[in-house]
């Protein structure tokens, strides 16, 4: 807030850029004037005088980003708008307003965008701030549709999250949040997926599985570790408000589990709340309960069940979690579960590791459907998690125990033999 107020205070150059022909009389009155609303805190009372003025407005916004160069300048540009969007965030509107009112001729996107590749960080941030506000808002419905419109917002959209992913590549998830860059990138990235055009926009650039990689890539033993991880994790529940980002979420391999994890092994309570939150949302998925039954949520709930909370909502969507899951888990036979908890690649000690009556009785569905369960139980012999591997070593014994021929028999199990001499 700091940097906006002292860019706010400055106000360089704007008379220069009347006297260059950039603005005119008229349009810098309207700058002085938008100005001393911000600073003494009237904008919100008297920002409805320019709904009737919207392309006039976005005309003056898109001259000076495009006319003027200087840092300063666009800064206190941007922090004027950003104050704007704070303050009456349907200001959005008057954009998406002025590209239909003119058939997509008056893209102030555009010069926004360009300015993404600016060296100086807070003009970087805020064009980054100010884009994502602008692009993914989704109160405005045109009267009258124009496709080469709706063409140009879909497109500068679609660059947007492009640019987004691709800065979250650089992101390195043991640097923690206090690289300038990581909060940059995911103050934008949460920007975005705060409404459903940006949810699906991110989905489509395939930003998906670097959430997965940065919720995976680190340690949480530091507060900046945290804070990332809790920060990933908004985005992840923001996507999950979308039911066609949710369903793929619940189909990103390894997502469900590493969420379950995480409210094993992490205590911070913002963290637990935003990931049962998530969870509580993914629950709508057909495939959910049943996948975080196998990841070992049912454990996860019931110890924190037992933990005091300062926000009242995090106990109510843990027992909500916990009542929810566990009517899923009545109908789910013991075989169920396990071929769950095998798809995860987790492996805990529950009870159907130690039954003899469960290997007696289940030992052949390991080889339905092309011996998928045999081969992702092997699988688990390559993970790094102790436990797992303790727990897929016992397995593949009890198996190989139940399921080996009598000495007469011809039959062999299935794929078993090369499976093992590839990990040998």
């Amino acid at each position: 807030m700091a940097a906006v107020l002292t860019a706010l205070a400055v106000q360089p150059g704007c008379d220069e850029r009347e006297e260059k022909g950039i603005i005119t009389k008229e349009q810098l009155a309207s700058v002085y004037h938008l100005v001393e609303l911000v600073t003494t805190r009237q904008l919100s009372s008297q920002l409805l005088q320019f709904e009737a003025r919207g392309v006039e407005m976005v005309s003056l916004f898109n001259a000076l980003l495009t006319g003027v160069n200087k840092d300063e300048v666009v800064q206190y540009v941007l922090a004027l708008m950003d104050e704007l969007l704070l303050a009456q965030p349907a200001f959005a509107g008057q954009f998406h307003s002025a590209l239909y009112a003119t058939q997509g001729t008056l893209d102030a996107f555009d010069p926004l965008l360009k300015l993404l590749s600016r060296q100086h960080l807070f003009t970087v941030e805020k064009a980054a701030l100010v884009l994502a506000k602008l692009l993914s808002y989704d109160h405005f419905h045109p009267a009258i549709a124009d496709a080469h419109a709706e063409e140009v917002l879909e497109r500068k959209l679609s660059s947007f999250a492009l640019w987004s992913v691709a800065l979250l590549k650089s992101v390195d998830p043991t640097d923690g949040y206090d690289q300038p860059k990581v909060a940059q990138v995911l103050a934008a990235v949460q920007q975005l997926v705060a409404t459903a055009p940006g949810r699906k926009a991110f989905i489509k650039a395939d930003g998906l599985p670097l959430l997965l990689g940065l919720m995976s890539g680190g340690s949480y033993a530091t507060h900046s570790a945290v804070q990332l991880l809790y920060v990933v994790l908004m985005v992840v529940w923001s996507l999950s408000y979308t039911p066609e980002c949710a369903a793929k979420l619940a189909a990103a391999a390894g997502l469900l589990p590493k969420l379950v994890d995480i409210l094993k092994n992490v205590q911070k309570e913002k963290v637990v709340r935003v990931t049962c939150a998530a969870l509580r949302n993914l629950l709508a998925i057909e495939t959910c309960a049943s996948d975080m039954i196998g990841a070992g949520v049912m454990k996860a709930l019931q110890n924190l069940q037992h933990r005091k909370w300062a926000d009242e909502d995090v106990k109510i969507d843990v027992e909500y979690l916990a009542h929810a899951l566990e009517g899923s888990l009545k109908l789910m036979s013991s075989w169920d579960v396990y071929a769950k908890e095998v798809a995860s690649g987790r492996l805990e000690w529950s009870p159907s590791h130690k039954s003899d009556t469960f290997w007696k009785d289940n030992y052949k569905a390991f080889e339905a459907h092309d011996c998928a369960t045999l081969k992702q139980l092997v699988d688990c012999l390559s993970s790094s998690d102790p436990t797992t591997l303790a727990v897929a070593c016992h397995d593949v014994g009890e198996f190989i125990k139940v399921r080996a021929p009598a000495p007469s028999s011809t039959s062999r199990p299935c794929l078993l033999l090369p499976r093992f001499e590839a990990h040998a």
